[in-house]
């Protein structure tokens, strides 16, 4: 790996190992400016600025044709020689200073690029199995938190729009200079974002936006927009057409408490809380007698370990718990 300085944001972006680092294409880079990165904490912003430059050419690898280079010096000679009719010179066009100066410009942007510029794009899928939690670095600097059994997908050519199914919490990057939106889309709504942090649940056919810090706008399925300021849920139902749920909480941590390993319950009913249970670990949950489905739950239940979690649970509202072939049996004591 070279020895540069990196004081310029050219030396970025010309640099193969530092784009390889912004497409996550090569390990061996990777680990190397994560490490330069950290040794390197006060050059982060221009750091930021040259990834985005490099996110921001959509560029396609592409060998050149000798057919292919021919063609356009021509047409370059050709719209030189058009320019320069007012000029008396007999000189060669290639001791021209306007040719040179063309060139010189046209050789520095193959030199930056090595590439022609393309529309194709692709795809980037980060997904979390059922009893997973992934911690996911967007390549615009946004954090995401991806809860178990949930999905995040983005285009790779516009990273500041991503999709959500499942739960997801975010801690997005703010861009000041240009004031780039960062939008969430879920089956239901569309969230758009400046800077801030908040957390989606995109289960049970509806989307559930808890917001912890900063501001965000909700644009609803049905056209509705609404501001949400910290503290607001709002839940929203696509196949009913309608908020069902939209209030102010005092304890974040019953929205957010999952991507610490645990999940928390103030006075939940045991069915809302085992429904939790299903998103994180992909069982079926079975009631034995349904009296026992409004049975009341406070307490936290930690999502790691599955046996720890049914005992608690077991514990808290004084039932017993089976579990055969990925079916929780629930019986009352």
């Amino acid at each position: 790996m070279n020895s540069k300085e990196y004081n310029k944001i050219e030396e970025f972006v010309n640099d193969p190992s530092f784009i390889n680092w912004v497409n996550k294409s090569q390990l061996t880079d990777v680990k190397f400016w994560e490490h330069w990165m950290y040794q390197n904490p006060d050059r982060k912003q221009l750091v930021l600025d040259a990834q985005d430059i490099v996110l921001g050419l959509s560029f396609k690898k592409a060998t050149l044709t000798e057919d292919k280079v021919n063609g356009e010096w021509e047409k370059l000679e050709q719209k030189i020689k058009m320019t320069s009719q007012e000029v008396s010179c007999k000189i060669p066009f290639y001791k021209n200073r306007q040719f040179q100066s063309i060139a010189a410009t046209l050789l520095l942007f193959i030199a930056i690029s090595g590439v022609y510029f393309s529309n194709t794009s692709t795809t980037i899928i980060h997904k979390a199995a059922f009893g997973e939690v992934s911690d996911i670095n967007l390549p615009d600097g946004t954090r995401v938190k991806l809860n178990s059994n949930s999905t995040l997908s983005y285009d790779d050519s516009n990273v500041r729009e991503v999709f959500l199914e499942g739960e997801a919490y975010f801690n997005v990057k703010k861009k000041p200079a240009t004031k780039a939106k960062f939008i969430v889309k879920t089956n239901d709504l569309d969230i758009k974002v400046y800077g801030t942090s908040f957390n989606v649940n995109n289960r049970k056919a509806k989307t559930k936006v808890f917001l912890e810090e900063g501001n965000i706008t909700l644009r609803l399925k049905n056209g509705i927009e609404k501001k949400m300021t910290p503290g607001d849920l709002i839940s929203y139902s696509y196949e009913n057409n309608r908020i069902v749920e939209e209030t102010k909480l005092i304890r974040s941590e019953l929205q957010t408490s999952w991507k610490n390993g645990s999940l928390i319950f103030d006075r939940s009913t045991l069915e809302s809380a085992m429904q939790d249970i299903e998103d994180t670990y992909g069982f079926d949950v079975i009631f034995k007698e349904e009296s026992i489905k409004t049975t009341l739950i406070t307490g936290a239940m930690p999502t790691q370990n599955l046996e720890i979690c049914i005992k608690t649970i077991e514990k808290s509202t004084n039932v017993t718990i089976v579990n055969e072939n990925n079916k929780l049996y629930i019986h009352k004591n």
